[in-house]
């Protein structure tokens, strides 16, 4: 089964690898080759860190459903004389509204989080959308440290997702629990790369690690 379930992941990564790339994602790939001379005549060896969209979109629903779980049980055991039948707060065109604007602000968040560590800063942060997955994406051009790409990655869903749950438990907003445990299951994805960050584990004492110029996850050089 396992090795169904990785063959599905590899044919669907093909496939994402195989999708017209725009000017900007060219241009990406580019500027990835000529790093990637440049550390190799100093003694780099490239480690693919990445994962399929596919899969990313997948692993949100697995990854994120366990701590909507947990939020929930929490809002009820903190709010137990609450009603479903009682005004959340907002309708369904406000809440919707709502994520939207999130869901910019969420990769807002990725490129001003990433750009603090980056020394060009600003200059080194793109954002874009895949429109094939329906998929927007902050990405930086430079090489990062691990704990400042898991920081930039993990910091939407803690300041979208968790953060306004927490508030919502302790206030009794609905609509507030509603938008914040979207917002997790939206970092999900995120959240993947990141585990994936934390297992892999560098035989090398010297280790940068760069966004994929038009995939999801990061590459990783060490020597």
């Amino acid at each position: 089964m396992n090795a169904i379930k990785k063959g599905g992941r590899s044919v669907s990564k093909q496939k994402e690898q195989q999708r017209k790339l725009t000017k900007a994602e060219q241009r990406r790939q580019q500027q990835l080759e000529q790093l990637e001379i440049k550390l190799y005549a100093q003694g780099y060896q490239k480690h693919d860190l990445t994962i399929g969209l596919v899969f990313a979109n997948v692993m949100a629903i697995v990854l994120g459903t366990p701590i909507v779980i947990v939020l929930y049980a929490a809002f009820f055991m903190r709010n137990p004389s609450f009603y479903m039948e009682e005004n959340i707060g907002g309708g369904a065109l406000q809440i919707l509204l709502v994520l939207i604007v999130l869901i910019v602000v969420h990769e807002l968040i990725h490129g001003i989080t990433w750009a603090v560590f980056a020394s060009n800063h600003w200059k080194s942060i793109e954002f874009g959308f895949i429109m094939k997955y329906l998929t927007p994406y902050c990405t930086c051009v430079e090489p990062l440290k691990r704990y400042q790409h898991i920081i930039g990655a993990l910091m939407p869903t803690l300041v979208l997702g968790i953060f306004p749950s927490v508030i919502a438990i302790f206030t009794g907003s609905m609509f507030w629990l509603l938008v914040g445990c979207v917002m997790v299951l939206a970092g999900g994805g995120d959240l993947t790369i990141v585990l994936k960050l934390l297992w892999y584990r560098s035989e090398g004492k010297d280790v940068v690690y760069i966004d994929h110029p038009y995939q999801a996850g990061v590459i990783a050089f060490e020597r």
